[in-house]
């Protein structure tokens, strides 16, 4: 066999293998968007495995959207949740005019806060949110 036959058939053994541990599932499901306008709507949410939740900021202002502990341990497609060094953050930060997504494929409930820009004495305001999982 060739030499150029051989890497040839090395690189392609070790994208098959290197796929391995990667999630068969994505965007299964619905796309349920949650809205920052004056408020966050809805703060709570049913959804079901695969299905992707997408925050969308429509105020003047960034959001910042915090989850709690290892909710982001199971999920299967990500968009805005990471750095630019491509590690993984438990938070992110949405500009006005923009979204960021996740997917969930785990049953459970999820908990997560919202932080917003306020006229309120302290500038901040923070909410509370839910997303239950095939429940």
């Amino acid at each position: 066999m060739s030499t150029t036959r051989t890497l040839i058939l090395g690189a392609a053994l070790l994208t098959i293998v290197g796929c391995v541990g990667v999630a068969n599932t994505s965007r299964t499901g619905m796309v349920h968007d949650v809205r920052f306008e004056e408020r966050m709507t809805p703060a709570n949410l049913r959804v079901q495995p695969g299905d992707e939740v997408r925050w969308v900021n429509q105020r003047n202002s960034p959001v910042t959207v915090e989850f709690l502990g290892d909710a982001l341990d199971e999920v299967t497609c990500r968009e805005g949740f990471s750095s630019l060094i491509g590690r993984r953050q438990e938070e992110a930060t949405i500009k006005p005019n923009e979204s960021a997504s996740l997917c969930f494929v785990t049953a459970g409930t999820v908990t997560y806060n919202a932080r917003m820009e306020s006229a309120v004495a302290g500038g901040q305001t923070i909410e509370s949110g839910t997303i239950r999982v095939g429940q």
